[in-house]
């Protein structure tokens, strides 16, 4: 879910101070301690979450020292139905902010970047959408993040490596509107029939920066979904594949022209006192101008691994890519969930690379993230 640095080059307008993120913390965690007011509309839901990252190569890799992160997120959403105003309105408003210390990508060089949350430092209006429902079909407008709506899987989204949210064809080769930059967006979802959906859209090209962004290219994307299941927490399955393309425009700076197509498929069952959930991600981008041309990754998740905490929950992932090198990249991640309260867990994490970058030497990574939500 990351990119390289120089794609973070002309965001300062839109970034607030880094000591901004200090005082959003502040601020956020008296709303966590400050009881919830019994006058507030139903109209009105919000969230939270705070996450504290901190990773460091065991053995091997490039660089053993320690990089951390602080991970700091808060959303609304206001349903103008139950307002009073119209119906089928939603506007979906967040703000998030990194804080963050070492350059994780430089530890290992790999292009599967450890981490799915670390970013150099930000803190700015992560999500501004307009949704409106018209029936079997819905179209959102605003800043957004794209991986929230598109190739994405629920059963991936334990372990830490950024591989298993936003893929390296999107990461490694373009600037997609994906974490830590969402950007300017268009798009639809339609219920085509029981089971069946399809959605599109179009971003800018040139996250985060708003001024300009219609002139600086475009990435459009096409999904279709098929669910044979109840829904993210029951058993089933859920299949989606989708194919993109991003144009650049000439002489902005921002990419090369290229195109790709995905898969994301997973499954939950339950066995005895466990749920089960499998998944299974593919990519490719052949373009010649691609850094990562192939991409695949499978896992599991379950929950409730020991029988005495029902709660907790244990992932493990494989991932690899094939690059514009002399070796592809694989990796595999191991992630505990200790469930500490309904709000908050410990999450250690364990991931082997094997040949980073496509030549770097072996590397052993080693994390502990704590997770807050509220």
């Amino acid at each position: 879910m990351m990119q390289g640095g120089d794609r973070y080059t002309g965001a300062c307008a839109m970034r607030i101070r880094d000591h901004g993120i200090f005082l959003a913390i502040g601020i956020l965690l008296a709303r966590i301690i400050a009881p919830a007011s019994a006058a507030q509309p139903t109209a009105w839901t919000d969230s939270g979450r705070i996450d504290l990252d901190s990773m460091a190569n065991l053995a091997g890799g490039l660089q053993s020292r320690a990089a951390s992160s602080a991970l700091l997120q808060w959303s609304a959403s206001l349903d103008t139905a139950a307002a009073g105003w119209w119906s089928g309105g939603n506007v979906d408003f967040s703000v998030e902010g990194v804080r963050s210390s070492g350059n994780l990508p430089a530890r290992t060089g790999a292009v599967q970047l450890p981490s799915n949350e670390w970013a150099p430092n930000f803190l700015r209006i992560y999500q501004l959408t307009y949704a409106q429902d018209l029936g079997a079909a819905k179209l959102r407008a605003g800043i957004m993040d794209m991986n929230q709506y598109f190739e994405a899987s629920d059963v991936a989204d334990l372990l830490h490596n950024g591989t298993f949210g936003m893929s390296p064809n999107f990461t490694a080769n373009i600037n997609d509107p994906s974490f830590p930059n969402p950007g300017l967006g268009l798009m639809g979802n339609w219920q085509v029939g029981p089971g069946w959906q399809a959605r599109a859209g179009v971003w800018q090209g040139n996250p985060p920066g708003i001024g300009g962004a219609l002139r600086e290219g475009a990435l459009g994307i096409a999904e279709v979904e098929r669910d044979w299941g109840g829904g993210r927490a029951h058993p089933g399955a859920d299949l989606k594949l989708g194919v993109w393309h991003y144009a650049h425009a000439a002489g902005s700076g921002f990419g090369a022209t290229t195109s790709g197509a995905y898969l994301v498929g997973e499954t939950r069952w339950q066995l005895a006192h466990r749920s089960w959930g499998a998944f299974v991600l593919a990519g490719t981008s052949p373009a010649q101008v691609d850094l990562v041309t192939e991409f695949a990754a499978a896992g599991l998740l379950v929950t409730g691994p020991l029988p005495q905490r029902p709660h907790d929950q244990f992932s493990l992932g494989l991932g690899r890519v094939t690059l514009d090198a002399p070796e592809p990249e694989t990796f595999i991640e191991a992630v505990y969930s200790w469930q500490l309260g309904p709000s908050w867990s410990l999450q250690p994490d364990l991931q082997w690379f094997d040949h980073p970058g496509g030549s770097g030497p072996g590397a052993w990574v080693g994390g502990l993230r704590v997770h807050l939500a509220f």
